[in-house]
């Protein structure tokens, strides 16, 4: 399928969750999550889920990666739309976040974190491939920023629906992704 089409089709099928699947399935997201055996990490990057798009709850992941390591730096992306670009802005427990124009909850502050000094990227998306080409929201950002980071960062995109068999409109700049973590099961590409 296209991106443009598996866009649609996956925000019809996020909004047709119900809470108690949603619920559901994001504690199912972070048992599967749990069973990785990634390396400890010390600089993550994560994205504020937002309820009104059903998006997979990350603040579960990030609260169990917080507990493995205390000391941990936590960011959250900020997109500057005039230069079509995305900064991991550090947020501690007390950051102040706010709206920006496309609805995206982003971190006041101005400390942030090089991409190749991070470890491990929570990714949003909608869908995924079996090669882990994954289809967002189509501007780009994460792909523009993920190219950026260093080659062993783990990748991680979180989904409620199985990857699809293939996208057909994959192009040289997108980044795969090394896992999709699915209430059923854990990808690796």
């Amino acid at each position: 399928m296209l991106k443009k089409d598996l866009r649609k089709l996956y925000k019809q099928k996020r909004e047709a969750l119900t809470t108690a699947q949603k619920l559901k399935w994001d504690d199912l997201i972070l048992i599967q999550f749990q069973t990785l055996d990634i390396p400890f990490v010390s600089y993550v990057m994560s994205f504020y889920s937002i309820a009104e798009k059903s998006e997979v709850d990350s603040f579960a992941i990030t609260d169990f990666l917080h507990f493995r390591n205390p000391s941990l730096t936590l960011a959250y992306p900020r997109m500057d739309v005039s230069q079509h670009t995305m900064e991991a802005v550090v947020a501690p427990p007390d950051a102040a976040f706010n709206s920006n124009e496309f609805g995206i909850t982003e971190p006041f502050g101005n400390q942030l974190l090089h991409p190749n000094d991070i470890d491990l990227i929570l990714v949003p998306m909608l869908a995924c491939d079996e090669t882990g080409h994954r289809v967002g929201y189509g501007k780009g950002y994460y792909d523009r920023f993920l190219s950026e980071c260093r080659e062993d960062c783990l990748k991680i995109g979180l989904s409620y629906f199985e990857p699809v068999s293939l996208i057909n409109d994959t192009a040289d700049y997108d980044v795969p992704l090394n896992f999709c973590i699915t209430p059923q099961q854990v990808y690796v590409f």
